[in-house]
């Protein structure tokens, strides 16, 4: 049976049987050849990395001027801590100390009232967009073109709260 690439051997072994030294595996790890829907809700990205977690939009997706939530990139330096997959917007704090004058820390709910709320559309683009092109090979994850979204953000701004 021809397979058109590594990831559709992959999913048909896994199918059809056990997958090699699957026991082996860190608790939690997915192979990357197996990930292509393993983001809840970004199932049209293009899985880059799961370990971290990175997945790139198809180019053919980003259309839309305002990219969707479903549609964005994922672009993580390090894994996600347990704590931070598990923390409620209720818990959520902002810290700013070291070199300040006061130290300050505030709830979300804090932020919300203290401060005017602001929306704009701001484009969001990864450092590494693009580098599947250049030559020689760059090291990392080998973004095509889609490491790349335009968002609505809504929230209150630094220079207020500093």
């Amino acid at each position: 049976m021809p397979y058109s690439n590594r990831r559709e051997f992959l999913r048909t072994v896994a199918v059809l049987g056990a997958v090699p030294f699957l026991d082996c595996l860190p608790t939690g790890l997915m192979p990357v050849a197996f990930a292509q829907s393993g983001i809840a809700g970004k199932d049209k990205l293009r899985v880059l990395n799961d370990r971290p977690i990175n997945a790139e939009t198809p180019v053919t997706l980003l259309d839309p001027s305002v990219t969707p939530t479903d549609l964005h990139f994922v672009r993580n330096n390090g894994l996600i801590s347990d704590r931070a997959q598990q923390a409620q917007l209720g818990d959520w704090t902002l810290t700013i100390d070291g070199e300040v004058d006061t130290p300050l820390t505030l709830t979300l709910e804090q932020l919300q009232k203290r401060f005017a709320e602001h929306t704009a559309q701001l484009v969001l683009e990864c450092g590494g967009n693009g580098r599947a092109g250049f030559y020689p090979t760059a090291k990392g994850n080998q973004w095509t073109l889609g490491a790349v979204g335009c968002s609505t953000w809504t929230g209150v701004l630094l220079k207020d709260v500093l």
